[in-house]
């Protein structure tokens, strides 16, 4: 369960636990897994030495988005992981700026320093130890514009603490009964101007179309639908899916699906005229899938849940897995196990229909 711990300063943020468990648990084994490289240093002290573990590439000075060169990692999580915070704490629109993990042991100290001197950019550390003890020390220090401290985060397990990067910030030392690696993920990201956040998100006509069927009423996720609904649609723009696919995940759940039963007075008719005959055929087939045992199967034999089996066109089937992707990293629950499943489904084509 997410516990928000406030911080004295509004513009730094301490959020316990808010990384779903299976998405934090890959990410820590992970990181034990990195080929760690020490010699890294801070260059407002070049003489302090700690490790470093690069995952997307950037200097200080970089606004480019680097979100493709994380994804190219040869640990997936690491994408998961920029997708979710993408998704649940930043808007439409944030960039990828810097990716990479940093680890401190007892005498290798880090130094105060920041990370951009641009407005509009903000720095997220979670920590990935899975014990902590307070008198390891360890905190992240962030400073006030007189050089006082802030805040003083200690690194405990699936802490992440978000602060404006032209804070002036540190890690403290560590105690000498610290005989392990202090690891933290940094991912330093640009906010969207308010006039580019828009951009992602869904047509209000529809928004209110699936309104007005009762998806704000219904349990999903923690949340209501129409808010899952409306996160998934973001995730497939984010990612340049087609305007069908989109569509088609801001409608995959309407029709009630192997997981989520349900009954909402929607018709397909009426769907159809207003996302179009393709997006309502690939949110229809979503819902009727047997998921996720179908992602076992070739196109030719895609198991319904009502116990017939279907044929998708072979474009059909890999709209239909990017779908299946949205959704779930939009629950935060698309974990490597899943992941793989979806990548390595079979991909044989079917007859460009779906007939049972």
């Amino acid at each position: 369960m997410k516990r928000e711990t406030p911080a004295a300063d509004q513009a730094i943020q301490i959020l316990d636990d808010i990384v779903p468990r299976e998405l934090y648990r890959s990410l820590v084994e992970s990181s034990l897994t990195l080929d760690w490289q020490f010699g890294w240093k801070t260059m407002s002290n070049p003489h302090m030495r700690y490790w470093h573990h690069e995952v997307g590439y950037g200097t200080k000075e970089n606004t480019e988005d680097c979100m493709a060169q994380v994804s190219r990692h040869r640990l997936a999580v690491f994408g998961l992981y920029q997708t979710w915070l993408t998704t649940h704490v930043f808007p439409a629109g944030t960039r990828i700026l810097r990716f990479y993990l940093n680890g401190h042991t007892y005498g290798s100290e880090g130094w105060p320093h920041t990370d951009s001197d641009r407005p509009g950019e903000v720095t997220t550390v979670l920590y990935l130890n899975e014990q902590w003890q307070a008198g390891w020390g360890g905190e992240t220090v962030i400073y006030d514009a007189a050089g006082d401290i802030a805040c003083a985060a200690l690194p405990r397990p699936n802490r992440l603490v978000i602060f404006p990067s032209d804070r002036l910030h540190g890690p403290r030392p560590l105690s000498k009964a610290f005989d392990d690696l202090r690891v933290v993920l940094v991912v330093k990201v640009a906010l969207p101007a308010a006039d580019a956040a828009d951009e992602h998100e869904p047509d209000p006509a529809l928004v209110a179309f699936l309104r007005d069927g009762g998806c704000a009423g219904l349990a999903h996720s923690g949340r209501d639908l129409l808010t899952h609904l409306i996160g998934t649609y973001r995730i497939l723009r984010r990612r340049g899916a087609a305007e069908a696919v989109c569509l088609a995940g801001l409608f995959h759940s309407i029709y009630g699906t192997s997981i989520m039963h349900c009954t909402l007075p929607l018709e397909r008719a009426a769907v159809r005229v207003r996302i179009g005959e393709h997006a309502e055929r690939l949110a229809w087939l979503f819902c009727m899938m047997d998921r996720p045992r179908c992602w076992a199967l070739p196109a030719t034999a895609v198991p319904l849940r009502t116990g017939a089996r279907v044929v998708v066109a072979a474009n059909d089937w890999r709209d239909l897995r990017l779908i299946e992707e949205a959704n779930l990293t939009e629950q935060g629950v698309l974990d490597t196990r899943r992941w793989d499943a979806l990548t390595h489904a079979p991909d044989t084509a079917g007859a460009q229909s779906d007939r049972t």
